[in-house]
């Protein structure tokens, strides 16, 4: 037993005593935090402090009586821990207003993986906080590369989600398909995600409700860019991102990505699907876009495959590809330029 000092940073500010200990000390169940705050255990700044007081930052906080290592206090231990044998590179996109954008590559975890290596990065670059810890706001698949965003300050976490539950980012994809994809398409389905079966599968089609509590409305817009026999190189849009999204409205379209074999595809793994770019309103405090190149592996698949891959996957971007226009008029857009059989390109670019 022992006595712990924490300090209150910035993203403190505000929140109930027991929550930013129940986050600091992440050993400590709840009950036991406010067993201790009932007993007169944990002080603030000296003084006796009940379960929902507001900490402020700069407070000091004592907790007495406490197994410490059985509390784990501090957010310092656990990106330790998580960091041990994971190297320090990673590649950061922007950084700045309290997020950290990075070009995930394919195979690597995001919570876990790549978030061991973001605390490592941001290791004394941040302000030090009790309560929150940098972790990512939305997700990717261990097999998606690309564009993800973390959140390095509460404030900034707290801005990009609400742009993000309002359908005010715009996530532009690129993939390889199995299947000739001949002109836009607008996928409007419920999605179901099962844990059990770690897959998601479309409950129905054509906009219309399946009664089922676990499945979500979901929209992808999907855009040629160029077809090669039988396999399409596509461009695709969603706004809010349920879990397997793509996969499962793509397969269920008849357009599985190729190599996706948990989704119906036909060919080896890996699938190749990469999130090229992230676009924010003009009025956000973010850049208006956050873009990563496609990766080496991609670009020599598609160079094995015949495909005209552009160098590095890099066109600039053109107007009308948008998903809230094509929901607005309920019909697919024009899709000029695309051809097929070896170098056919759609008229959009990406400006990855």
């Amino acid at each position: 037993m022992g006595t712990v000092r924490l300090q209150a940073g910035p993203d403190d500010d505000g929140r109930r005593l027991d929550r930013v200990l129940r986050r600091a000390c992440a050993g400590l169940p709840l009950s036991a935090i406010h067993r201790l705050l009932r007993k007169g255990l944990v002080s603030v700044d000296g003084g006796r402090a009940g379960q929902s007081s507001l900490v402020k930052s700069g407070q000091s906080i004592e907790i007495q009586r406490v197994n410490i290592a059985a509390a784990a206090c501090g957010p310092a231990e656990a990106a330790a821990e998580a960091g041990m044998a994971i190297g320090n590179g990673i590649d950061v996109l922007y950084e700045g207003h309290g997020i950290l954008a990075i070009g995930k590559p394919a195979g690597l975890e995001t919570q876990e993986e790549l978030g061991a290596l973001v605390l490592r990065y941001l290791e004394g670059k941040t302000e030090p906080s009790l309560s929150f810890t940098p972790g990512p706001l939305h997700r990717l698949d261990r097999g998606t590369s690309g564009v993800i965003v973390f959140g390095s300050s509460l404030s900034g976490a707290r801005r990009f989600c609400d742009l993000q539950r309002g359908g005010l980012l715009r996530k532009t994809y690129i993939a390889l398909l199995e299947g000739a994809l001949r002109g836009q398409q607008l996928w409007q389905d419920e999605i179901a995600y099962s844990r059990s079966a770690q897959k998601a599968a479309v409950t129905t089609s054509g906009g219309g409700l399946s009664g089922d509590p676990a499945a979500r409305y979901s929209e992808t817009l999907a855009f040629p860019l160029e077809l090669h026999g039988d396999l399409t190189l596509a461009a695709i849009e969603i706004v809010a991102g349920r879990r397997h999204q793509i996969r499962a409205h793509a397969s269920a379209h008849g357009f599985p990505l190729y190599g996706d074999r948990k989704y119906g595809g036909r060919e080896r793994p890996p699938f190749f699907l990469h999130a090229c770019r992230l676009v924010f309103p003009e009025t956000s405090l973010f850049p208006r876009s956050i873009s990563a190149p496609l990766p080496p592996a991609f670009q020599q698949k598609l160079s094995r495959l015949g495909f005209a891959t552009r160098q590095a996957g890099q066109p600039a971007p053109a107007s009308g590809f948008h998903i809230r226009s094509a929901v607005a008029s309920r019909k697919s857009l024009t899709t000029a330029g695309v051809s097929d059989q070896g170098g056919g390109r759609g008229t959009l670019s990406l400006g990855v």
